[in-house]
């Protein structure tokens, strides 16, 4: 709740990046009535390129299928329903060997993310001239947005990698 605030206050999107888990994924905390509100902050899942990916069971296990959401208080996570719920994103359909997954929210491969930041209003503008829309109030770091893809090694050291992704990390507009 402190970090809704801030990034309500600031005009900023919460996001981090964490890992160490062996696995990949992506995670979301928001109002699902406002989805793009402050008190929406995502986590990117990754983990050190070197570590071993985790057994399934334990994939199974952090597959958690029940719903989330964070108290007023901000407290441990409930099943009481508040404005604030958890999600994890469902991005790896298929495996890195082309097979279906039944378990779409994390990958337990060998992975690395990359991070792009990008500004939507500039990407679609003709390039190297200036755009009359974007008000000199706006112009600057306040409309970048991030695109997040998971790059995952296939079965074996010397096996090509597959890209998932992006994750869109939408800009957050001042004072929303």
């Amino acid at each position: 709740r402190t970090l809704q605030s801030i990034a309500q206050q600031k005009g900023i999107r919460m996001t981090f990046l964490s890992g160490d888990v062996a696995a990949s994924g992506a995670g979301l905390v928001h109002d699902p009535t406002h989805p793009g509100d402050h008190k929406t902050m995502y986590q990117i899942i990754s983990s050190p390129i070197v570590s071993a990916p985790q057994g399934g069971y334990i994939l199974k296990l952090l597959h958690n299928q029940k719903t989330l959401y964070v108290p007023k208080n901000g407290q441990k996570s409930t099943h009481e329903v508040s404005d604030t719920k958890e999600d994890m994103m469902e991005i790896f359909h298929t495996d890195a060997s082309g097979a279906s997954r039944e378990l779409k929210k994390l990958m337990g491969r060998r992975n690395y993310v990359t991070f792009l930041a990008y500004d939507q209003e500039a990407v679609n503008q003709v390039p190297f001239s200036p755009n009359p829309s974007i008000s000199s109030s706006q112009q600057g770091l306040s409309k970048l947005s991030l695109a997040v893809d998971f790059v995952v090694q296939g079965d074996g050291a010397y096996t090509a990698t597959t890209k998932y992704g992006p994750v869109i990390i939408p800009h957050l507009e001042y004072g929303r």
